[in-house]
């Protein structure tokens, strides 16, 4: 369907964006940048649907009568831009308004991705009613056509309910038994960092180590297939276990797999695993392959909106996680040790003396101080740990099945490397130190995350207080407290 001809609206942009959205619009569109009263006349007039530019700025200050009115015309596609930092854009795309989502500033790149979302979406509804009219033309196909349908619609709405890759996956493999008997539906995702080609591997957590090295190798190599560079590096994500899952791990002889793309070029694959897999007739190929192309736009806009979130979630400066994040995991990982009475420990880091490198040499030296000590953190913790900047500077460190004892042992590998390291700020050198307080859980304690806290902040007064450089042991602190 050729959607190049449609009007395209801007919701009262300021003009600048103005500016950048109609120097990169293929032409002929052409931007029809009106105030609010105005656009809605004009949505509530126009012949046929179009494109509907909104600012995060802009959204923010409708009332909730203005939303309704401007979102009222199903024709008209809702484009938002994050033309400033706001945690209401998280909000935005999960309440599914919005098709997609652009940052600023605008490029070629950016529109022409949001513009191929558009057509996507909307040959997602010429399909349909392609699929509608054959229906009403073959009359003896009408039960078997009308199955496909409900398939379908089942599939795209639980799709658009969700914004995490991992739940969408979930739910394909039970939509999908209604097609055919899917045994498990396993994912792979890649896109280029810094020059290299890097995977995202989605496999059940029924697997075991042996079987789960086979399907990594078979799933980097998916994209390699589908003509992408070699996968450089990768993670692996867990599906979420359904309540019909079937506890046999999958087969890697009984898979389809289903190139998922938005243009010309794959960027996922969806590996389904099914006894029938080598025996499907055309038609369900067919409704398959119609499935996975309408699954492509829910699965770019979730992997999207996680890396928005993760910029929200990350510290500024330091690049690691913030405080509010950190007190999210924390409540997760206490979850996760009261459950399964595994041992948890939590470190608190204060660089010494701070104030006086922000005093002698400038707050960019601090900031540099800040950045170099978070890259520290990255490069000396295990890949289960979690970090992240406390305030000021302060960092924190979630330390997962992990004892005080062992937990020291790290604190003193990292309060070494960070007093050993060499700063450098306008061509002057000086080192910093840092003092380390511990706290631990023993399994089944049903210390509440403020507990916890606490008690490495008494930990680390007591570093402070007894000369710094130094890491001290809640253990130790109650050791004392006893004589």
């Amino acid at each position: 369907m050729d959607t190049s001809n449609r009007p395209c609206l801007g919701l009262a942009l300021s003009p600048e964006l103005a500016s950048q959205l109609d120097e990169h619009l293929p032409r002929p569109r052409i931007l029809n940048n009106r105030s609010i009263s105005a656009a809605q006349e004009f949505l509530e007039t126009a012949s046929q649907g179009g494109l509907v530019f909104v600012a995060i700025s802009v959204w923010k200050t409708l009332t909730p009568d203005d939303r309704q009115r401007l979102t009222a015309h199903q024709s008209w596609q809702f484009l938002l831009i994050a033309d400033q930092q706001d945690s209401q854009v998280l909000e935005c795309m999960a309440s599914g308004t919005f098709l997609t989502l652009m940052t600023c500033p605008l490029d070629e790149a950016k529109i022409a991705h949001a513009l191929g979302q558009a057509e996507e979406v909307s040959s997602m509804y010429q399909d349909i009613f392609l699929m509608a009219r054959e229906i009403s033309l073959e009359r003896e196909l009408l039960a078997r056509k009308n199955d496909q349908l409900a398939f379908l619609n089942q599939l795209l709405t639980k799709a658009s309910q969700t914004l995490d890759p991992a739940v969408i996956l979930s739910n394909c493999a039970e939509d999908l038994g209604l097609l055919l008997d899917v045994q498990s539906v396993l994912g792979v995702f890649w896109a280029d960092t810094e020059g290299q080609t890097e995977a995202e591997l989605f496999l059940p957590e029924n697997l075991t180590q042996e079987r789960q090295s086979e399907w990594i190798n078979h799933l980097l190599n998916v994209p390699t297939r589908l003509g992408k560079n070699e996968i450089r590096g990768y993670q692996v994500s867990s599906l979420l276990r359904s309540e019909n899952a079937q506890d046999n791990p999958p087969e890697l002889e009984q898979i389809i797999t289903l190139p998922l793309s938005l243009g010309s070029e794959p960027f996922g694959a969806l590996i389904i695993c099914s006894h029938e897999a080598a025996t499907l007739g055309q038609d369900r190929l067919r409704v398959l392959g119609s499935a996975a192309n309408h699954l492509a736009l829910a699965m770019r806009n979730s992997l999207e909106f996680r890396k928005t979130k993760a910029r929200a979630d990350h510290d500024g400066l330091t690049r690691i996680s913030n405080r509010q994040h950190f007190d999210m995991r924390l409540r997760e990982e206490m979850k996760r040790h009261q459950r399964h009475q595994d041992e948890l420990s939590l470190m608190m880091i204060d660089l010494d003396y701070f104030k006086s490198i922000n005093d002698t040499y400038g707050h960019q030296a601090g900031d540099m101080v800040l950045r170099e000590v978070g890259k520290v953190l990255q490069k000396t913790l295990r890949e289960s740990d979690f970090p992240a900047r406390y305030g000021g500077e302060e960092f924190v460190v979630i330390l997962p099945q992990t004892r005080e004892d062992q937990a020291w042992i790290l604190a003193e590998r990292l309060r070494a490397l960070i007093g050993k390291t060499l700063f450098r700020f306008q061509k002057k050198r000086f080192r910093v130190t840092a003092s380390i307080g511990i706290a631990g859980l023993k399994p089944g304690a049903l210390t509440p995350p403020e507990g916890l806290i606490f008690n490495a902040d008494k930990a680390l007064y007591l570093a402070k207080t007894s000369g710094r450089n130094m890491v001290c042991c809640s253990a130790i602190e109650e050791n004392l407290a006893a004589h």
